[in-house]
């Protein structure tokens, strides 16, 4: 566990007793391993040690895991795939802008997570890793979430534009002013988090139970010099990015649907007025007609409806995040080694894979609904086939 009541959320196989100068627990062989933290009671407590063990493995070294090596692969093809197509429009940048930072998430929970496989192999090793894992990709993980919902809104709004100023969007959003939109927010938002790397020490130590040196996290001198303006900003940080995202996700959201709509009933509206006239006059016939208006042609709205389901998956994936971090500071006894520890641990599993899950899905939406990917992809694999087969009738 983070070392302070505020600070970050590690996995739970990673958890430990949150003694101030460094876990050295288990967490799962040392419950109420604490002497220095809070002594209120667990009343919340709906599973044994045994069956939090194997709940801990399961969802940490199988499911989140397993996750996180998908959205790695994943989110290499999306961007080989865009790569491929040349960056030409402004879609294509955001998208593989998003899949960058999903790579570094799945990469950061497949090694945060890799205390499991040295476990196997040297217990005191994987004790370690587990520590500097705290420091290392813990926080990693979570500041790229926020840095691809914040990148979400951004492809929102550029949509929600698209589909209500087509014609101006063409020379608006340019590929490189989306791409200098692109670098300006991940500078912004993973830079007003970076701080938080700077607050712990790794220091290695002696420890009788595995016999051997191994590492711990400790707090350092700015970190106590800064310890509750810090944790307020960090905290205030995190619910603040997120929630501002959500909003503007679902304004545009409704946006982008309402004009789609508005666009589908005047086309409907055309195809009936374009049906040879009957009893009616042309000059009537002509009256009758809607006002024309910009339309999005039928490639266009088909970039809208995938990227509408990429930005519901991000509405989905961000309301767990919002709605922990508003519950944890109204209710100050749902937080870790608090009253409602077990809930809070529960809920944050779902957390982890709401997280994990976002970082990985997107390919297979990309694959489904784009017809230009699928087809980039399928090339990708066509052409290694036919080079190899050329190789081999070469040689």
């Amino acid at each position: 566990m983070a070392v302070n009541q505020s600070g970050p959320s590690t996995p739970y196989f990673s958890t430990m007793a949150a003694n101030q100068s460094g876990p050295s627990t288990p967490y799962f062989s040392a419950i109420a391993g604490n002497q220095s933290g809070p002594a209120t009671p667990y009343f919340s407590e709906f599973l044994d040690e045994t069956s939090r063990r194997v709940a801990n493995i399961i969802m940490e070294y199988v499911v989140c895991f397993t996750l996180g090596l998908l959205g790695i692969v994943t989110n290499i093809l999306v961007i080989i795939v865009y790569a491929k197509q040349g960056f030409k429009e402004s879609v294509a940048i955001s998208m593989t802008t998003i899949a960058v930072w999903d790579l570094i998430k799945s990469i950061a929970g497949v090694m945060e997570r890799f205390s499991g496989i040295l476990s196997l192999w040297d217990p005191a090793v994987a004790f370690s890793w587990s520590k500097i894992s705290v420091v290392a990709f813990n926080y990693l993980i979570c500041f790229s979430s926020y840095v691809t919902s914040v990148m979400a809104a951004y492809v929102a709004v550029e949509r929600c534009l698209c589909v209500s100023v087509p014609l101006k969007v063409k020379w608006l959003l340019t590929p490189r002013v989306t791409l200098t939109a692109c670098l300006i927010i991940s500078f912004v938002v993973f830079g007003a988090f970076a701080v938080m790397f700077g607050i712990y020490d790794i220091v290695w130590e002696w420890n009788a139970s595995f016999n051997a040196t191994v590492a711990i996290y400790k707090k350092n001198a700015f970190y106590i010099r800064h310890d509750e303006p810090l944790f307020a900003y960090y905290n205030l940080s995190g619910i603040l990015w997120p929630l501002a995202a959500f909003v503007v996700i679902v304004v545009a959201t409704i946006i982008i649907v309402h004009k789609l709509r508005q666009g589908s009933k005047f086309r409907a509206a055309q195809t009936r007025m374009s049906a040879p006239p009957t009893s009616s006059s042309g000059m009537e016939i002509q009256e009758r007609q809607p006002k024309q208006q910009p339309q999005l042609s039928t490639r266009d709205r088909q970039v809208v409806k995938m990227l509408l389901v990429i930005i519901f998956i991000y509405i989905l994936c961000l309301s767990p995040r919002i709605s922990l971090y508003m519950a944890k500071h109204i209710i100050y006894d749902f937080y870790f080694l608090r009253r409602y520890h077990d809930l809070f641990k529960f809920v944050l599993y779902w957390l982890w894979l709401a997280d994990l899950c976002n970082g990985a899905v997107n390919f297979f939406v990309f694959y489904s609904m784009s017809s230009s990917f699928r087809v980039t992809f399928r090339a990708l694999f066509t052409s290694a086939t036919s080079a190899t087969a050329a190789t081999a009738i070469k040689s």
